[in-house]
């Protein structure tokens, strides 16, 4: 199981042109990850953390609000890519299984 690296992250920001800081703003997250404004919301929605251990869904993003914008911690973005690269890992199906819709 591989986890992203604090500098693989860091070279995820220069691919997007992105310094290093304490948090981003959601359209330099979409570019960072490489999705949509609207999967960011819908992402940021889904992030529950009830019992302080970590998020219910593997594939949600914690968030703040500064004033009336929208941030997420540079931490909270390397734990969402590592939590899915893990996530996908461990849940993904056997490849002898894909055998069968051949």
């Amino acid at each position: 199981m591989s986890l992203i690296s604090d500098e693989k992250f860091k070279e995820m920001l220069t691919q997007s042109s992105l310094p290093v800081r304490a948090s981003y703003r959601p359209g330099e997250v979409c570019s960072i990850l490489g999705i949509s404004p609207r999967t960011f919301w819908r992402l940021t929605e889904q992030y529950d953390d009830p019992e302080g251990t970590g998020p219910r869904n593997p594939n949600s993003l914690d968030s703040y609000l500064l004033r009336s914008h929208r941030r997420v911690r540079y931490n909270e973005i390397l734990a969402y890519l590592n939590r899915n690269n893990t996530y996908e890992r461990r849940n993904a199906p056997d490849p002898r299984q894909m055998l069968i819709f051949d």
